[in-house]
């Protein structure tokens, strides 16, 4: 037999056995996958993106359907991709331009530390900002402020009426776009909710209580509007929103500005706000996000063979590889990313138990560096899907801290209008109080002057006696050390802040 024969003899051989492989490892792949699914299916967990959907909102009690806001989501995806390839900027929408504020800006969360917002920091601000109007005088910071803020004043009032009279909330995310979903209501929800809480504030300053509840209930309102999505980046918008929002909730306990129908008001918006169950929810998305974009890449969709091969950088070489890639390793890769959200992911919080777990964080840190030193392709996605979940639920029981301390706060004053004074113990209020997530226990509180203070453990999980740390570099403490705290007495800074 000649060498040319058995040279084409041989290269069929391999290319018959490569088959054989990649036939192989495609079937093995797919029962792997099909049996964890049956398996934890038969444990009751759900797997179809459809679970995390949003239900639909009829139009005319939708918030989110508002003229100004539906224009958000009006322009077509493909469209807005040709313009982001372009380069060509579109003429921004009425609402994108609301609230938006240019460079540095001061501080609007300082009830942490104890302290007011500086009111004349915020009046410079707009007086230097050439884009917002100001008397030809400075007067009293609070005037000069909602003077700058008349420029939105017709905005604020369109936006109003719209939560009174569409109380419900649904934007028109494309989920099925997975993690190309554009999702351009969250930095308008972000500016508009500054908008209301500065305006509350200034409101405060003039004594007009009932103008800054209006402004402090569209500021929570904002927040708890896109609780249902089941994005990430939507849970700490959320808790962004919400911790603003706390700024002028602690100044009106603070200056004892609230009556009495205000604080019960009060109260019970921040009941209704369950940041546990909005994590919960962030980490199903996450999942099942994922587990849609990748079936869709399985199926061999061009948007998402594109969308990884820039996901992983500049590769045509990547792009082409994807078109090799055997199923097999997608099925494994998906099982494996599903194992550990479940595993993981889905137990640092209990929504039904309200706790958080550092611990089950501290598991999933170690098993992403284990990932990072395993060079199996079956761990590539995991690797590069799984969020940090243990900063996110350094966010979510931070946050969720503050609305139960702003909760108790608010009966506290209720007990103090009644009796002349706050209680000995929180067991003598007349609600029962939320407790401690990271502990299952209530929160501490003590007497302070004719105050108080309230804390909780935080993330290290031990009693600092309400110690706040902080970090080398910022006035905001170190969220993984020290307790989360609510009181009346300002905290001593680092020094030169």
């Amino acid at each position: 037999m000649s060498s040319t024969k058995t040279m084409g003899l041989s290269i069929t051989g391999f290319v018959g056995l490569a088959i054989l492989i990649y036939a192989g490892e495609n079937l093995r792949g797919k029962a792997a996958w099909e049996k964890f699914k049956k398996d934890w299916e038969a444990k009751g967990e759900v797997f179809d993106y459809k679970q995390i959907v949003p239900k639909p909102v009829p139009t005319e009690k939708n918030f989110a359907h508002t003229p100004m806001l539906k224009a958000l989501f009006d322009d077509n995806r493909e469209l807005a991709f040709k313009e982001l390839e372009s380069g060509k900027k579109k003429t921004p929408l009425r609402v994108e331009r609301l609230m938006k504020l240019e460079g540095d800006k001061p501080d609007l969360v300082r009830w942490k530390t104890g302290r007011t917002i500086d009111l004349a920091a915020w009046q410079k601000y707009f007086r230097d900002q050439k884009d917002w109007p100001s008397p030809a005088k400075a007067g009293q910071p609070a005037d000069d402020i909602l003077f700058a803020l008349k420029k939105h004043e017709a905005d604020f009032a369109e936006l109003t009426k719209a939560a009174k009279d569409r109380p419900r909330c649904r934007f028109d995310v494309d989920y099925e776009a997975t993690f190309a979903a554009l999702l351009p209501h969250l930095t308008v929800l972000r500016n508009v909710g500054r908008g209301y809480t500065l305006r509350a504030l200034a409101h405060l300053a003039k004594d007009d209580a009932v103008a800054a509840f209006a402004d402090v209930r569209m500021s929570l309102f904002l927040a708890n509007s896109i609780q249902d999505e089941p994005f990430l980046i939507s849970h700490l918008v959320r808790i962004a929103l919400l911790d603003q929002a706390m700024q002028p909730v602690w100044e009106g306990i603070g200056s004892r500005k609230w009556n009495a129908a205000q604080l019960g008001a009060l109260e019970q918006l921040l009941a209704d706000t369950d940041l546990l169950d909005g994590q919960h929810r962030a980490m199903l998305g996450e999942r099942e996000l994922a587990n849609l974009w990748i079936d869709n890449l399985r199926a061999q969709k061009p948007d998402e063979r594109r969308m990884w091969a820039e996901f992983l950088g500049d590769g045509k070489n990547i792009f082409a590889a994807l078109n090799v890639t055997p199923s097999g390793w997608l099925y494994q890769n998906q099982m494996n990313l599903n194992f550990a959200h479940i595993k993981f992911t889905q137990r640092i919080v209990d929504a039904k138990a309200r706790r958080i777990q550092p611990t089950v964080a501290a598991a999933f840190e170690k098993h992403i560096e284990g990932l990072g030193r395993d060079p199996n392709p079956y761990n590539l996605l995991p690797g590069m899907l799984l969020p940090a979940v243990g900063q996110v639920g350094i966010r979510t029981g931070s946050g969720q801290a503050a609305v139960d301390h702003a909760r108790i706060a608010c009966l506290l004053e209720l007990h103090r209008l009644e009796h002349d004074s706050y209680p000995a113990k929180l067991a003598k209020l007349k609600a029962r109080t939320p407790h401690d997530p990271f502990t299952g226990k209530p929160y501490a509180y003590a007497r302070v002057k004719d105050r108080y203070r309230l804390h909780g453990v935080g993330w290290n999980q031990k009693d600092d006696g309400g110690k706040l740390v902080f970090r080398d570099d910022k006035v905001n403490h170190d969220w993984k050390q020290g307790d989360l705290t609510w009181q009346y007495t300002p905290v001593d800074l680092p020094k030169g802040k």
